[in-house]
């Protein structure tokens, strides 16, 4: 067996933009790690809150500070850069306000020797919100350890509306990463992670495990999630309409319906925001996106504040549910 899989080297990439109340324990939780990371890869873009300086100060030489020309929120250029610097076989990836338990990256490498095959490997997560926690909703199937072939894993992701894969509880291939094409940077400001996941899934397996290794800070410092908006189509629909091409019936099948499942995600969320959603009722798989298709007309239609404040009431109930 190769070292690939025997004893997988794992580059750490952390884009880095104005975090420095988080990046110092980020990076303190990779250097914890049971089974060693071979490198730490952080790529700033141009911080100003001293978040730089505080990376380049820790004193381990795994640790390689790198730079993203254009400041700004920039983690898809970010990645980019450290997957293209990086001197692992895989890529394990943990953002500057996240955290792993000291047995991450030796449960991914189990995963990694229990299926030569798999071209990524991931673990369950929790989400950390400031009055609660939450852990990661998965399908029954992915009770026990399994690997999951591109059908699979759209089953998964299907059944509770939530992506298998989480970007700081995976790590993926080197070499599958370029054969994917990486984050797709100047082309999405969010949703660019699910895109690549559905090219990486396309190239060969994914072996996940239950076991829950990462945190994902939901309400920390500079989130990027609450600074972009879900007015236009999903990045990962061009991608998934792509894949039909070659796909089974079943595949298809399954693609049709993700495709519809992440609109009706953006128009329910594009309910809070001013704008109006980009989104046509052309970009839907009719006819099993009716009811999406009527989601979708109400948030182009009902007034912006007549949809801000419904949204408002709705996540009052959910809050006091």
């Amino acid at each position: 067996m190769t070292s690939l899989h025997s004893s997988p080297r794992f580059s750490v990439v952390m884009p880095l933009y104005n975090k420095a109340a988080h990046v110092r324990a980020a990076i303190e939780s990779a250097l914890a790690q049971t089974k060693p990371a071979h490198e730490i890869l952080v790529i700033d873009n141009g911080s100003t809150d001293g978040g730089r300086e505080l990376v380049a100060a820790m004193e381990d030489a795994r640790i390689r500070l790198l730079d993203l020309s254009t400041p700004g929120p920039g983690g898809y250029a970010g990645r980019n850069i450290g997957i293209r610097a990086a001197r692992g076989d895989w890529i394990a990836f943990l953002d500057a306000d996240d955290l792993w338990q000291p047995d991450h990256l030796a449960v991914l490498a189990e995963g990694i020797g229990a299926d030569r095959d798999a071209r990524a490997v991931a673990t369950r997560f929790e989400h950390r919100f400031d009055d609660r926690t939450q852990l990661q909703r998965i399908a029954p199937q992915l009770d026990q350890a399994r690997s999951l072939d591109l059908a699979d894993f759209l089953a998964a992701w299907l059944a509770v509306r939530e992506c298998p894969m989480w970007t700081g509880a995976i790590a993926i291939r080197n070499d599958t990463l370029f054969e994917a094409g990486l984050f797709p940077e100047g082309r999405a400001v969010r949703g660019g992670d699910k895109d690549l996941w559905l090219r990486v899934l396309a190239k060969g397996r994914l072996r996940y495990d239950p076991r829950i290794t990462a945190i994902f800070h939901r309400d920390s410092d500079n989130k990027v999630s609450k600074s972009t908006t879900t007015l236009d189509l999903p990045c990962l629909v061009g991608t998934a309409r792509a894949l039909m091409a070659d796909a089974t019936a079943g595949e298809a099948a399954l693609l049709r319906r993700l495709v519809n499942q992440e609109i009706a995600h953006y128009a329910r969320y594009a309910m809070k925001y001013p704008g109006r959603t980009a989104i046509g009722l052309g970009d839907l798989y009719l006819p099993e996106g009716a009811g999406t298709a009527a989601l979708l007309l109400a948030a182009k239609l009902i007034p912006a504040s007549l949809r801000q404040s419904g949204h408002a009431l709705r996540n009052r109930l959910r809050a006091r549910a």
